[in-house]
């Protein structure tokens, strides 16, 4: 093999989901089947990096710095967030319809095995919010597993403390240690029609 093909497949070994052998099958697709394809994508990522930032507000996905279209829209519900982990989260909740109130994306969850702790995650933005007024309702959307729970609870304890805000946990149609992002979107929506007190 050649050292740029092979330099391609450690590349893509990179991405998530992805084996030696899936790796190796997609650079062969791309460097010698669909070099037009690959152009596309190449030109696509290359926008992406140039484009794609964080949005201000929930950081989610943005571009160039601006709102994203969610909390840039006035007919979502100002007064409530839904906590996720990660931007994927918003848009497997978005799938199901269930949700028109905003987000707030964390980066992760509290896991001291990983030596990821509070300064690690986006709370700081999520106390500010929460300071700045005209929050009602908090739901945390966070993933069925100790690091999710003992996130809860932090936020709970240390963020929500004793203001005067619902704060529910979706309820678990999901299976305990899964990821909010591969859940279909029918076992989302009835995991947040029945959240309960946290």
């Amino acid at each position: 093999m050649s050292e740029s093909f092979d330099r391609l497949v450690r590349a893509l070994r990179k991405l998530p989901g992805l084996g030696a052998k899936s790796a190796e099958r997609m650079a062969l697709h791309l460097a010698l089947e669909r070099q037009d394809d690959a152009r596309e994508i190449a030109a696509a990522i290359s926008t992406a990096l140039g484009r794609v930032t964080p949005c201000p507000e929930c950081a989610g996905l943005s571009e160039d710095g601006e709102l994203c279209a969610i909390c840039g829209n006035p007919g979502r519900r100002q007064d409530a967030i839904c906590i996720v982990e990660r931007s994927s989260d918003i848009a497997a909740i978005e799938k199901s319809g269930a949700w028109r109130g905003k987000y707030h994306v964390l980066g992760g969850k509290l896991s001291p095995l990983h030596k990821i702790g509070p300064d690690k995650l986006n709370l700081a933005a999520l106390s500010k919010r929460i300071e700045g007024g005209g929050v009602e309702e908090i739901i945390l959307a966070l993933s069925n597993d100790i690091e999710g729970e003992a996130t809860c609870h932090y936020i709970s304890e240390r963020i929500i403390g004793g203001r005067e805000i619902r704060l529910t946990r979706i309820g678990f149609g999901l299976p305990s240690g899964s990821q909010l992002g591969f859940a279909d979107s029918g076992t989302i929506k009835s995991a947040l029609e029945s959240r309960k007190t946290f």
